[in-house]
Parts: structure tokens; sequence; C-alpha cells
């Protein structure tokens, strides 16, 4: 959220500096730190290398990513110890939370504390591609290759094992016992099943009402799956979660829903985010953010605009639909470039004002 909102990302750096600061010596991240009580949630490590990936797309600064790769190859280092024969991603030593789903207690999916879960599986392939972007971005093309190969090998072992042919779909557990929108959506975000299962994969997630459905905190993850598939109006569909705030009386945005843990919880706050990110669509198109692409997402909305803040200055959207098309006003940074994607037509950005009638 801070890079769409703020050119200053000072917060954002500590975060990353005191996450590496907190890793023990088997290699994971501490999932709050400095703190007198000890935590170890094994996912959180991994998102914390999704963070470092993050930056290195949102900012250009490779001397600071380069000064954390230490600490992202200690978390993969760790990861790869708990590979097994069979190339599955075994359990985690710690808490091992994806979602405060209610009968995922405490947050645990199905065979999350113990034997062999799908969500960490298909997050380790996520995280590793990651890694490799990372490493790829500070120059450190052999490093790369061997995160992906290792990808290669678990996705393959993962579709295999999780994969349930009647269902069509990824199954949470080895059993094959438990099927959530999270685990799709993971396998979606890594880019790790063949087409055909890719394919079914979608299908089941957007149209399978017996999924476990994610609530506020992995939602992001879903928000980001559904425009990865240009699916805008099921973000704004799903947006009921943060809508029903005011009517509870809240005036913050709560860890989870009925019953709140927390009442004012930051990582609610990711619909601030999507707004820019996938409604309006505007991401770095690469690391470093020198170009943007642009792949608006309005739904059934009349119309969007926004202001999204880039560290030369900022992009302007406006967007207004049109009986199945657009009308588009865009406006760029001095010296920034991109592209403007909008169903199957690309139409190339250049600095200051562009319109364009799609």
């Amino acid at each position: 959220m801070t890079y769409t909102h703020a050119r200053d990302d000072r917060l954002i750096r500590k975060a990353l500096r005191m996450f590496d600061a907190s890793r023990l010596h088997n290699g994971l991240t501490q999932s709050r730190y400095p703190c007198r009580a000890l935590q170890i949630i094994p996912p959180f490590s991994l998102y914390y290398i999704s963070m470092l990936h993050d930056f290195s797309r949102w900012r250009n600064d490779r001397a600071f990513v380069r000064s954390l790769l230490p600490g992202v190859r200690a978390v993969m280092d760790y990861f790869a110890s708990i590979v097994r024969d069979d190339d599955l991603v075994g359990t985690p030593a710690g808490w091992n939370f994806y979602d405060w789903v209610p009968h995922w207690w405490p947050g645990v999916p199905t065979e999350g504390q113990s034997g062999v879960s799908a969500l960490v599986n298909f997050q380790v392939v996520m995280t590793l591609k990651h890694a490799a972007e990372v490493e790829e971005y500070a120059g450190e093309k052999e490093i790369a290759a061997i995160y992906r190969a290792r990808a290669a090998r678990i996705e393959i072992a993962a579709g295999e094992a999780f994969w349930d042919e009647s269902r069509q779909l990824l199954a949470d557990d080895t059993k094959k016992s438990s099927f959530s929108e999270h685990t799709q959506c993971f396998a979606l975000l890594g880019d790790a099943l063949d087409p055909q299962r890719r394919e079914k994969a979608i299908e089941g997630l957007l149209n399978d009402p017996s999924l476990i459905r994610t609530t506020i905190y992995f939602t992001h993850y879903l928000f980001e799956t559904y425009f990865l598939l240009s699916q805008g109006q099921r973000i704004l569909d799903r947006m009921n979660l943060w809508f029903g705030n005011k009517a509870l009386g809240l005036k913050t945005l709560v860890e989870c829903p009925e019953p709140p843990r927390s009442d004012c919880h930051a990582w609610s706050a990711h619909p601030a985010y999507h707004f820019h990110a996938s409604i309006l669509g505007v991401r770095p198109a690469g690391t470093g953010f020198d170009r943007v692409v642009i792949k608006p997402q309005l739904g059934l909305l009349e119309f969007a605009s926004g202001t999204t803040v880039h560290p030369l200055g900022l992009i302007t959207t406006d967007f207004q639909s049109l009986s199945g098309g657009l009308r588009a006003i865009v406006e760029l940074p001095q010296t920034l470039s991109g592209d403007l994607v909008f169903g199957d037509a690309t139409h190339s950005l250049k600095p200051g004002r562009n319109e364009f009638m799609i």
C-alpha cells in the first residue's frame, strides 16, 4: 500500500532490515521483531522474500537489495533442508499460520502443522521464483537458475501429490480431504500448473462454491489472482468484508470476520493497494519500475480514476466505461513510459498526457 501512496519508503526499508536482523540460526526470520516473546511463523519468512521482491519492482536500489540477499538465501536454504526425497516440502518448524479460516485453528490449514501441506509447497514454489527474480536483478544469474530448477522439481511433485482428478482441483492435503481458494491461488500465482490443470483450477476457483473461502488477510492473494485472471468485478464483489465495517460502527479495519480478534489491524488495509494496482491496474512493468504497465479492470464500474505514486512523480489515471470499450486518460511523469493494456489491445504510453478511445 505504501508504494502506491507515498514516495517515502523508509518504513518499508526498516521493515525489511528488521526482518533480516531477526533471523535465527536455522535461517528463519521471526514474525515480530524486536519482541520479548519469540514467535516463528515460517510462511512469514517466505513473505519476507516476497517483500524484497516487491521492493525490487516498485523501487530501484540494487545496492539495498543486494545487502539483504544473504538473508534471502538463509531462508531458502532452510526450506531446501526440509525438502523430502520425493521433492515435496515437509512441515516447517513453527506456527504455520495462513488465514483465520474458522475451522483452521489456529489459522493453520489441513496438514499444515504435521504432514505435507499444499499451501506450504506452492508458497515455496512461488517464493523460489520471486527469489530468482531478485537474484537476477542483483546480477546473480547462477543462483537464480538454482532456485528456478528447485521450484520446477517441487511444483511437479506437488502437482502429482495434491491434484484431485475427481474434483479437478488441488487439495490442501495429501489425503485430499480439504479444498480451498488459498491453494488454488498460490498455485496460480506461482505459475505451478500445466496448462490443462491450470484451466481446471481457474474454473474451480471462480465457480466452485464449496471451496474454503479466504478471509481478510489472505484475500490479498485472492485479489492478486483475480487480477492475474482479469476478474476485476470479482475483486469488487468480495469487498463486502470491508464495506460492511461502517455498519458495525467501526472506523478502523478488523483483523478477521466476527468475532474480530483485533478491531484495528494493518493487514486489512490491502484494498487501498488494490484500488490502484488492480482496479486501476497500475503496476511496475519489471524490476526497478523504469516502465509502467497499466491494466484497468473496472468490472461493472462506470468510471474510476486515481493518482498513484511513482519515484519520479505521479501517475494519474482516468477511465470511463463505454459500452464494451474504454475512454482512457493517463498522465505519466517525465522520462517514464510504458503500456496501457485493455482486452487484447496494447497501447504505448509516453511521458506526459496520453488519451485513448479503445
